[in-house]
C-alpha cells in the first residue's frame, strides 16, 4: 500500500469528549494514524487572530463556534505548509468514515492533478457525481460546488491558496462557503469522490446538533439522501 497521507482532526477537547472517543475508536479500527488540531478554540480567537483572518462585518466577524471551526481549518492548512507536506486529510471530529475510506482516499489522491485542489469525500450535503460522468475504475471527478467541509484532502498548493486568500480577503462566511468562493473565481479546483465514503455524524443522528436532536429531521435527511442517490443514478 502507498504511504497514507497525514491526517488532521479538528477538535475541541472540553465538552466534546464523546466526539474524541468516537474519532479514536474509528481511526484505530481503520488503522489510520492522525493528529489533533487542538489550537484555535473560541477562547483563543484573539483580536490579532480575528484581524488577520476574519472580516469584522461578516458572519464570522465575532468569535463563535463557526469562527473557531474556520480557524482550525486554516491552522491545518498552515501545518501542511510548515511541514512541507504534499497534502493532508482534514476531518471535523463528527465525521463517520466508511470501511473502504482508506482505499478510496488513496485512489483519489493518485488521480489528483498537480493543481491547487480540495477533494471532498462526504455525502452530507446530498450532492453526488451524476451517473453520466462516472467511469469504471475512476473515483475523482470535478465538482461544481462545495460539499461541506467534514472530510477533505487538501494538497500543499491548495493549502497555500486557502491561507493566502483568507489573509487577503478576510473570511466573512463559513469555511465551506469560502471554499466555494475560491472555486467560483478559479483560485482552486474542487473535486468530488464517487462513491462517497464519509458522513457528518451531526446529520446522521450519531451526535447531537440542531438537526440530529430532532429524530424526525434525521429520518427525513436519510430519506432525502436515499432519494438523491437514486436521482443521480439517472442523471
Amino acid at each position: 500500500m502507498e504511504t497514507f497521507p497525514t491526517v488532521f482532526v479538528l477538535h475541541v477537547q472540553n465538552g466534546y469528549e464523546e466526539r474524541g472517543a468516537h474519532i479514536e475508536k474509528m481511526m484505530s479500527e481503520l488503522g489510520i494514524d492522525f493528529k489533533y488540531i487542538l489550537r484555535g478554540d473560541k477562547s483563543e480567537l484573539t483580536p490579532e487572530v480575528m484581524s488577520c483572518y476574519f472580516d469584522p462585518s461578516g458572519e464570522l466577524g465575532v468569535p463563535s463556534g463557526a469562527t473557531s471551526c474556520a480557524y482550525k481549518h486554516l491552522l491545518a492548512c498552515e501545518e501542511i505548509i510548515a511541514a512541507n507536506l504534499p497534502g493532508a486529510l482534514i476531518f471535523e471530529d463528527d465525521i463517520v468514515l466508511k470501511p473502504d475510506f482508506a482505499e478510496i482516499a488513496l485512489k483519489s489522491i493518485e488521480e489528483l492533478p498537480d493543481t491547487p485542489s480540495i477533494i471532498n469525500y462526504e455525502d452530507t450535503r446530498l450532492r453526488f457525481v451524476p451517473a453520466s460522468m462516472r467511469q469504471r475504475g475512476k473515483v475523482l471527478y470535478p465538482g461544481d460546488r462545495d460539499r461541506f467541509a467534514g472530510a477533505l484532502y487538501i494538497n500543499r498548493s491548495g493549502a497555500e491558496v486557502i491561507v493566502n486568500e483568507a489573509k487577503a480577503r478576510k473570511l466573512g462566511v463559513p469555511i465551506d462557503i469560502f471554499h466555494r468562493q475560491l472555486l467560483d473565481d478559479h483560485s482552486i479546483s474542487y473535486w468530488w469522490v464517487h462513491p462517497c465514503v464519509a458522513t457528518q455524524g451531526s446529520f446522521n443522528g450519531k451526535f447531537k446538533s440542531s438537526l440530529s436532536s430532532d429524530r424526525a429531521k434525521v429520518i427525513v435527511w436519510k430519506l432525502r439522501r436515499l432519494y438523491r442517490k437514486l436521482l443521480y443514478r439517472f442523471r
